[in-house]
């Protein structure tokens, strides 16, 4: 278990659960109690429940964070693309075209060691294709010698039933597969490499390991969404990753991304989905509050981009997330979160007068997707000027 106290809240982080919590002043108290005398009340017993306190209860790291009283950093994550490397050519894919690099191991290892110390939860490898890097096994393996869970986004190229195994005993918590649809020439417009990303999910329903599916929800795929809700859950998916459609390169990002009337109609299909679950990207915060008719917790909501995740190119750079243009050098994961300028301003949330963001009431708990507004107005802290769900 990870413990770690920012804010004067309690945060913990349960790896074989993958669980987070985070707690304010009075359910700190609650903890440190249950740590010292072991007595358990129904706010413990849910804890247990969902799978953030387990048998392996770290009661004396609480005990020790707590009485230290020391502020540790807000950050969570750490996603890593370990090459921009790709077989497949995607529509949608928001990368531009770049030299092939491929991080070497002592780098990698070098972010994991650093993320440790920092207190980190998880490390999220990603790409390029991840898998097409040589030393893909040896990465995992050293994160998961670590406190903190690693997991790893994949199209599906390249994953055969032996590099799973030895993915599963090198210790690899969870898996990501993206496809669109299950339709294969709804999936084609936006995705390449559908029998990838299908051969990906059979071989992983036949294993134990956790494992989920990433749909970018957009226009041309929008229909299929309930049809490959159902796929995912016969074939034993943990999760759907819901994404929002990015400005890509080679598209024109309004005649994919969604109307109003799809937005709400995407909505109203989530809220009617059973028997798995639905995690909603960070970037499509207007979404998430909008079903929860505005209630959620404003230090989990709205994009995290520099605040609970950064990014870490393969060529070793950073990025508040990997769809921002804005790449910063630095020494160190602390320097950069620290000392960059730009993660400052998104910390700040500081937005145009004139933006709509500006004036919603929900500024706190959303403030749109930056990485849209860099895109479409040049500006990542312009705010969004055609959020679907704006209210005066």
């Amino acid at each position: 278990m990870q413990v770690k106290q920012y804010n004067n809240k309690l945060y913990l982080f349960e790896k074989r659960t993958g669980m987070t919590g985070v707690f304010s002043s009075k359910e700190k108290e609650l903890l440190v109690k249950y740590a010292k005398d072991g007595i358990k009340t129904p706010f413990i017993d849910r804890l247990h429940s969902l799978g953030i306190l387990t048998k392996n209860f770290g009661s004396n790291d609480i005990i020790k964070v707590v009485k230290e009283g020391k502020d540790n950093l807000r950050l969570d994550a750490l996603h890593i693309d370990i090459t921009n490397t790709c077989p497949l050519n995607c529509p949608q894919c928001y990368k531009e075209a770049a030299n092939a690099i491929q991080m070497p191991l002592q780098v990698f290892r070098s972010c994991v060691d650093e993320a440790q110390t920092l207190k980190l939860f998880q490390i999220a490898i990603g790409g390029g294709e991840p898998l097409v890097h040589s030393q893909i096994v040896d990465f995992v393996e050293y994160v998961s010698k670590t406190e903190m869970s690693i997991t790893m986004t994949t199209s599906g190229y390249g994953l055969t039933q032996k590099l799973l195994d030895k993915l599963i005993k090198a210790g690899l918590n969870h898996m990501q597969v993206s496809l669109n649809s299950i339709y294969k020439i709804v999936n084609e417009i936006s995705r390449d490499g559908f029998h990838h990303a299908i051969h990906a999910i059979k071989i992983l329903s036949n294993t134990d390991l956790s494992f989920g599916i990433n749909i970018v929800i957009r226009k041309d795929n929008l229909d299929t969404f309930i049809e490959t809700v159902e796929y995912a859950k016969k074939m034993g998916a943990k999760n759907i990753n819901l994404l929002r459609y990015k400005p890509s390169p080679t598209e024109n990002y309004r005649d994919y991304a969604l109307s109003r009337e799809e937005f709400y109609q995407l909505a109203r299909w989530i809220k009617q989905v059973k028997g798995i679950k639905i995690k909603v990207d960070s970037a499509y915060s207007n979404l998430l509050i909008y079903l929860n008719n505005g209630r959620v917790n404003k230090e989990r909501s709205g994009c995290m981009a520099g605040k609970s995740f950064i990014a870490i190119s393969s060529d070793s750079t950073f990025k508040p997330c990997s769809h921002l243009k804005v790449k910063e050098k630095a020494n160190s994961i602390y320097e950069y979160y620290t000392k960059s300028k730009f993660i400052q301003v998104l910390k700040n949330k500081t937005y145009h007068i004139e933006s709509l963001c500006n004036t919603c009431k929900y500024i706190e708990e959303c403030g749109g997707c930056m990485a849209i507004c860099d895109s479409l107005y040049k500006d990542s802290m312009r705010g969004e000027m055609e959020c679907p769900t704006y209210l005066e």
